[in-house]
């Protein structure tokens, strides 16, 4: 147990040197695999919109995850919403299930294998949340596991509100109007045919406002995009 510990702290620790999210999430999901029985999600979560849940990253089963999307999972999901006004990490046993949707979502998930789960929300600003949830196959998550997850989850948050925050900031980045709707509608999860339907504008057009607004935003690809550019406030989906 400690051996395993002390190889959890290390790998804690090099989340501090991650320049950016990806690394970041890549650092991350090294210490799942110490611990070996454990599938994550990341993402941010609005306090009050249902459906604003932005993914930042995921672990789970492919095919699992394109059955939560096209079934707009994350709307019902009583994991997501329990974050919303819970402010301590909490277990799948104290979620509260209110509908037949949600239990057949949380059956659907334990068919596929995971039995037990463990979520833990933290604030990134006054209406949005990163949250943070664990699922196992096993019947309960140990103490030992909930300990190290906890440590590892806190680090991740203060090296993910040090990576979005602290090398961009209001005043030294701002979109244009365009770019902004553009970027908008990509938090619809539209596409870029989409949105040069919408705006009128051709596709390469829609392109080049998402390519500028990435290099602004410091981001790999437009959900990092939409992620960072509402953490500094520059949209409100």
């Amino acid at each position: 147990m400690l051996h395993l510990f002390e190889d959890a702290l290390n790998s804690v620790e090099s989340m501090q040197n991650s320049e950016n999210i990806n690394k970041l999430n890549a650092e991350f999901r090294s210490i799942l695999t110490k611990l070996k029985h454990f599938v994550h999600t990341a993402g941010l979560v609005h306090k009050t919109r249902v459906t604003e849940c932005y993914l930042i990253d995921s672990t789970y089963p492919d095919d699992w995850m394109q059955h939560y999307i096209d079934n707009c999972y994350q709307n019902i999901d009583p994991v997501i919403a329990t974050a919303r006004h819970e402010f301590l990490p909490y277990g799948w046993g104290s979620v509260g299930v209110r509908n037949k949707s949600q239990k057949n979502m949380m059956q659907e998930f334990q068919d596929i294998g995971f039995r037990s789960g463990y979520a833990v929300p933290l604030p990134v600003s006054p209406s949005m949340l990163l949250l943070v949830g664990m699922a196992s196959n096993d019947k309960e998550i140990n103490f030992r596991d909930r300990t190290i997850l906890q440590i590892a989850i806190n680090q991740y948050h203060a090296c993910y509100m040090q990576i979005t925050k602290g090398g961009t900031s209001k005043e030294d980045c701002s979109l244009s109007d365009r770019e902004r709707e553009c970027l908008l509608w990509v938090a619809q999860g539209k596409n870029t045919l989409e949105i040069s339907s919408i705006l009128n504008i051709s596709d390469n057009t829609v392109k080049y406002h998402l390519k500028n607004i990435m290099q602004k935003l410091g981001a790999h690809n437009r959900i990092q995009a939409v992620v960072q550019a509402i953490n500094l406030g520059l949209i409100h989906p």
